[in-house]
């Protein structure tokens, strides 16, 4: 898929990975439509990508969560068309099953599971409207592959996002619709000081060691996208998940309560 031109809507376009992949995108001759919450920091990367870049591109502050906002967003997108749909938006949650808050969980399931649901059965007219082959990519986790302890409820919600996806991917085979599950290894984003408690309270981790850069993870990204992958990874860890939980579950269940004891 040639991304030259395109039209690419991406949520969570002020920071982090949506922020990197919009700039990749205007580089490479796309025109984004950046979706963000953070109307400061969205407007500042407008502006620096229409400095760098030789292309236009479109900025929107939006709650993916409002179903009013859905609808803007929808609106706007109509006047365009739009070819690849790129879902980046998320929040973490690291607490015990036990001791998480009903709240936690469902705020979790709505803004990584619903509002991606929701937001895409809004666009869908402006993506008929687009010329050629259309991509929706839902940026994931390996930890969606296998319930991972003391994340349950982000392991739940992209899980939810990954049966989603392939569901849609034959659905929407016939309008020449595909899907992309992106699942990235660490990368430096403020997902760990940003995600929530089992209590609510808001998360302040360090960064993972090996995290790769937010740049580097829109490379690959947009690497999968141009290959029309089904499901990319940028770590070896994310393939071992994969064939481990699908080839030997009760091995990979003993290392993760290993790890659990340990911690």
């Amino acid at each position: 898929m040639d991304i030259k031109g395109k039209i690419v809507l991406i949520t969570g376009a002020s920071s982090g990975i949506g922020e990197a992949a919009a700039r990749l995108c205007a580089a490479r001759g796309a025109l984004p439509i950046l979706v963000a919450r953070r109307e400061a920091e969205l407007k500042r990367v407008q502006t620096e990508i229409r400095s760098e870049s030789s292309v236009d591109c479109v900025a929107i502050s939006a709650d993916v969560t409002r179903a009013t906002d859905r609808l803007k967003i929808a609106d706007t997108a109509q006047h365009y068309g739009v070819s690849i749909l790129v879902h980046s938006a998320g929040i973490t949650a690291h607490g015990r099953f036990e001791h998480t808050r009903p709240e936690v969980l469902e705020k979790i399931m709505e803004i990584n599971f619903l509002s991606p649901v929701y937001l895409t059965q809004a666009l869908l007219p402006a993506m008929r409207k687009a010329p050629g082959p259309k991509k929706i990519v839902l940026i994931s986790t390996p930890s969606a592959l296998h319930g991972i302890p003391h994340r349950f409820a982000y392991s739940a919600s992209k899980a939810a996002g990954h049966a989603w996806m392939e569901s849609i991917r034959v659905e929407l085979h016939r309008d020449h619709f595909d899907t992309l599950l992106f699942c990235p290894g660490y990368t430096r984003t403020a997902l760990r000081s940003s995600g929530l408690a089992a209590d609510g309270s808001v998360l302040s981790e360090p960064q993972a060691k090996n995290a790769r850069s937010p740049e580097d993870v829109a490379e690959r990204l947009l690497r999968a996208i141009i290959k029309d992958k089904r499901i990319a990874f940028t770590s070896s860890a994310g393939p071992l998940l994969y064939y481990l939980c699908t080839l030997v579950p009760g091995f990979l269940e003993k290392r993760l309560r290993k790890e659990l004891e340990s911690s």
